[in-house]
């Protein structure tokens, strides 16, 4: 019978801090960490963007093991506002961008998120109607940390 060594498990482990932190602290700050056609995102913009994120977040109320409802394009954004999230110990919920309004009513009911994080082209098809009314609501907080409009955080 062969003995199989102890896997180490920390007490605590967040997945920003490995996927994203450890590359600056191991001097990787200026290596490429995404590239999504003509852009290219390094490590260092990635922690800062991160960062961003999950400070926008706590700024709305987001808490530890509330969840955000994230429906970005697929983009840089997207894993700034995934590990952002993720980084505050809130709790992602990555949703495919191609469901209907129906679907997305009911995964933002179901998924008890309590924000949700959408590329401005989908607001439309994702927000149900009695929350698109109240539009003048939502806060783009996205606008000042991508430097673009295209993407809203709002309180659901």
């Amino acid at each position: 019978m062969s003995s199989v060594a102890p896997i180490f498990l920390p007490d605590e482990f967040n997945a920003a801090s490995h996927f994203v932190d450890r590359h600056i602290k191991e001097g990787r700050a200026d290596k490429v960490a995404n590239e999504c056609g003509e852009v290219h995102v390094t490590y260092c913009q990635l922690f800062e963007r991160v960062n961003q994120v999950g400070n926008g977040l706590r700024k709305l109320g987001v808490r530890i093991e509330e969840r955000a409802f994230l429906l970005p394009l697929d983009s840089p954004e997207f894993a700034a506002s995934f590990f952002g999230a993720i980084k505050i110990g809130a709790v992602p919920v990555p949703v495919n961008t191609l469901l209907k309004s129906a679907d997305y009513e009911c995964l933002l009911n179901n998924s008890r998120a309590r924000v949700a994080i959408v590329s401005d082209s989908l607001l439309a098809p994702a927000v149900p109607i009695r929350f698109r009314k109240s539009r003048r609501d939502v806060v783009s907080l996205l606008t000042f940390i991508f430097g673009t409009k295209t993407f809203l955080c709002f309180p659901y």
